[in-house]
């Protein structure tokens, strides 16, 4: 049962929504009619304990021994009224919250009215739900999601590296989310989230994208002319992502670097990978078909290349 002087003690102006920036010194305004012995708080609404709330001042009396708090009782004998102000000095970002102004009639009824604080702080991308790194097969979508906290609510938007262009086309793609439907081995590389939302600096996240396919072999000399007793190199570039393991075959067996043979691999760029066979001291019985074969968890490719005595035309008298 609410109690006989509830209208007249009704807290009856109060501080309007406050917006501020981290550093300012704010105050709430709370003016309460025909106060008399009752008590008058300020309370800090904490939404994790439902309806609760953190007692902060009761009349001029601090309940928390925070430096940067303060609050003076103003008395008005003419109007019978009490304006209580409650005062926050360096605004840090933890103080954004709802906080009201209670009059306390009994034990368990209380009339209050609220207003919002809200703090402005850059915007600060999440370190846990944003990736650091994606790992895509090429054909494959790929879908990242970028997520920022700051007030106000930042934008967000994507950036590649080295201003290079998107693979939607242009340099920079609007939104949290950037979707691509067919990954390409070009797509691979470094992009930033960026998040901006006017205070402080834009805060960025680099995040590296894999793109893996299955080995492909180019073959700049397919057949190789070479003379007895002399060294032939056979050479194959393989682009792969995983890394491939490279082998060379001659004749259904797979061939090793011992005194007729060397075998060389080596990785040029991420995702390149050059194999060189060298024959030392080339006999009739080295002539014929060698392949390279590249292989790694996608798959694997075989090129052939041929390595022939070369005929050397003899002069004919006329």
């Amino acid at each position: 049962m609410k109690s006989q002087n509830s209208v007249n003690t009704e807290p009856n102006r109060i501080t309007k929504d406050i917006v501020a920036n981290i550093g300012d010194d704010i105050e709430f305004n709370c003016t309460v009619q025909n106060v008399g012995r009752l008590s008058v708080s300020w309370a800090k609404r904490t939404p994790k304990s439902g309806s609760g709330s953190v007692v902060l001042s009761m009349r001029s009396i601090l309940s928390l021994s925070d430096p940067r708090y303060t609050i003076v009782e103003t008395k008005d004998n003419k109007t019978d009224s009490s304006v209580y102000t409650f005062k926050i000095t360096k605004i840090e970002t933890s103080d954004t919250g709802s906080y009201e102004c209670q009059v306390i009639l009994a034990a368990t009824e209380k009339i209050t009215k609220t207003l919002n604080l809200a703090v402005k702080h850059p915007a600060i991308i999440s370190q846990e739900r944003t990736p650091r790194s994606m790992v895509v097969t090429e054909g494959e979508s790929l879908e990242m999601t970028c997520y920022a906290d700051g007030f106000p609510q930042p934008t967000l938007s994507w950036e590649r590296a080295h201003n290079a262009i998107m693979p939607a086309g242009g340099h920079v793609h609007l939104g949290a989310n950037l979707r691509i439907k067919e990954v390409h081995r070009l797509d691979r590389g470094a992009y930033y989230c960026i998040a901006t939302n006017g205070v402080g600096q834009p805060d960025r996240r680099l995040v590296r994208v894999e793109v893996e396919f299955r080995p492909q072999i180019a073959i700049q000399r397919p057949k190789i002319a070479q003379m007895l007793s002399h060294t032939a190199e056979l050479e194959c570039t393989v682009q792969a992502y995983p890394a491939p393991a490279v082998f060379w075959y001659r004749n259904g067996a797979k061939l090793q670097t011992d005194s007729q043979h060397e075998i060389s691999n080596t990785a040029s760029s991420h995702e390149t990978t050059t194999s060189v066979l060298r024959i030392e001291s080339i006999n009739e019985s080295d002539f014929g078909d060698y392949y390279c074969n590249a292989t790694n968890k996608l798959g694997h490719a075989d090129a052939r290349l041929h390595l022939f005595q070369p005929v050397i035309p003899v002069p004919s008298i006329f």
